[in-house]
């Protein structure tokens, strides 16, 4: 799957998530499979609701975390590329 800003990420309605005070929990019941995210990544899988892109992602977790470094777009989508790779997102 190519990810690109125009992309709109999807979760799965199998996984389930579960909220902490540095990140979240994961849970795939279809795989039970259990993931571990930071902050910055419970951020992202939040806003893969389809009605996001890639673009809107990065706009969000710019205005929460205002990184200083420039590599936050490409950075999102590799996290985004994750998810993929974990079938934690719809195809």
């Amino acid at each position: 799957m190519k990810i690109n800003e125009n992309f709109v990420p999807v979760t799965k309605k199998c996984v389930e998530l579960e909220e902490l005070d540095d990140g979240c929990i994961l849970y795939d019941t279809e795989k039970d499979e259990v993931h571990s995210l930071n902050s910055t990544a419970a951020s992202i899988w939040i806003c893969c609701d389809g009605k996001h892109s890639v673009k809107e992602i990065v706009d969000v977790v710019e205005k929460c975390f205002k990184p200083e470094s420039k590599i936050v777009p490409r950075d999102i989508i590799k996290t985004i590329e994750d998810f993929s790779k974990k079938e934690l997102l719809t195809p």
